[in-house]
């Protein structure tokens, strides 16, 4: 019995799975469904999805439909590609390893920088990143991170919220 749809000679190409992992992320950033960006475009979600897997290869003018869509320039699509190859070639491990990779792709990790754009205020913004900063340089591994007896803290009832959903979706500006 045949099977449906085309078999793939080889395995899927590597760059076709790095563009449409960039897509991926793109869209969560701009916190869009992939109906909403299929319909943006005229495309049917499933065939987004076979993009963002790398099921199937991206053209170039689709590639610039979606360049401009999320307001990026198109080699935002392509940004790593180069030193991920590089460090494979080599035999060495990349600088984003499975591990960093499975942090940076994930829903929590995409929602964070999306919330983070949002936040106009710099001084909140310049809070939240030495909170980050200090949680990261910890490295006693116990999990919460202690704050400098000197440390401003800031008080949550003094910020205005904002969890709002945004209606634009520009992810290109910061």
């Amino acid at each position: 019995m045949k099977k449906r749809g085309r078999e793939k000679k080889e395995g899927l190409n590597e760059v076709d799975v790095f563009v449409g992992q960039r897509l991926r992320e793109l869209r969560m950033l701009a916190g869009l469904s992939q109906s909403d960006v299929a319909s943006a475009l005229g495309l049917t979600f499933q065939q987004l999805q076979k993009y963002e897997r790398g099921f199937n290869r991206v053209s170039a003018s689709r590639l610039f439909k979606l360049a401009q869509f999320f307001r990026v320039p198109v080699s935002v699509f392509f940004e790593g590609l180069e030193e991920r190859h590089a460090a494979q070639a080599a035999g060495i491990a990349s600088p984003q390893t499975e591990e960093s990779e499975g942090t940076l792709r994930s829903r929590e990790a995409l929602m964070l920088a999306r919330y983070f754009q949002n936040i106009r205020d710099p001084q909140i913004r310049g809070a939240i990143r030495e909170l980050a900063e200090r949680c990261a340089d910890q490295t006693d591994g116990v999990g919460g991170a202690a704050l400098d007896e000197g440390a401003e803290v800031i008080d949550p009832s003094a910020v205005r919220g904002r969890r709002g959903r945004s209606t634009g979706h520009s992810v290109g500006q910061a």
